[in-house]
């Protein structure tokens, strides 16, 4: 099982190395608030799936060097357009995964464990997130193909065969517990499908306890 760091192949690394001692250059002549939203996109848009993500990259820093940083922050050009939306599709995934994986607990391990489908590389900054919020358990998430396990800062990823992990089926206390609340709140007479749909798009419907209890899923 492999020990991870965000950017772990080579070239992500390399890359990454690169472009920091560029925007450090920037650094100098720029305002803070507006650098340390440049470098929150820069983080972001690294994590992106798509291959031409460096070129976006590349771009966004040459402008921002050329015309200012809030030339790329305002969307001016673009390149600077595809550049903030890459950020911006890394930042929702991870977002929608923070509010949409339930987590389960299998008490004798100590382990909270869930299951999400992800397209960027953000399942270290999830898996993050729910080391920190839970720090007394290890925490297990399952993302298609890949496993990975961690407590604290400490996260190991390896690969498994998706149709050979059996989960416990088994609703626990805390599961109940949601329901019950869930219960008081759900008034069948003002049940919004379209409504829902907007919030919790359909196809993270299957994550979403409560509306399969409720036949919504």
């Amino acid at each position: 099982m492999d020990q991870l760091k965000l950017f772990n192949n080579e070239k992500e690394v390399d890359k990454t190395a690169e472009l920091t001692d560029k925007i450090m250059e920037m650094k100098k002549n720029c305002d803070a608030s507006a650098f340390y939203r440049f470098q929150r996109y820069l983080f972001m848009a690294l994590l992106h799936q798509s291959p031409q993500k460096y070129l976006a990259i590349d771009k966004a820093i040459e402008q921002a060097k050329t015309h200012g940083v809030s030339y790329v922050l305002c969307k001016i050009s673009p390149e600077a357009k595809k550049f903030i939306e890459f950020a911006r599709q890394v930042s929702f995934e991870r977002y929608r995964a923070t509010a949409f994986v339930r987590l389960r607990p299998i008490d004798q391990y100590g382990v909270l464990f869930g299951e999400f489908e992800i397209k960027h590389q953000t399942a270290e900054l999830i898996m993050l997130h729910f080391t920190k919020r839970f720090p007394q358990y290890k925490i297990m998430l399952i993302f298609g193909n890949e496993v990975y396990i961690g407590k604290g800062k400490e996260i190991f990823k390896e690969k498994i065969d998706r149709e050979n992990i059996k989960l416990p089926e088994k609703k626990d206390k805390f599961e109940k517990y949601w329901l019950t609340f869930y219960k008081t709140q759900y008034i069948p007479e003002r049940k919004n499908l379209r409504y829902l749909k907007r919030m919790i798009p359909v196809k993270y419907w299957k994550w979403v306890t409560e509306l399969k209890e409720f036949g919504l899923a």
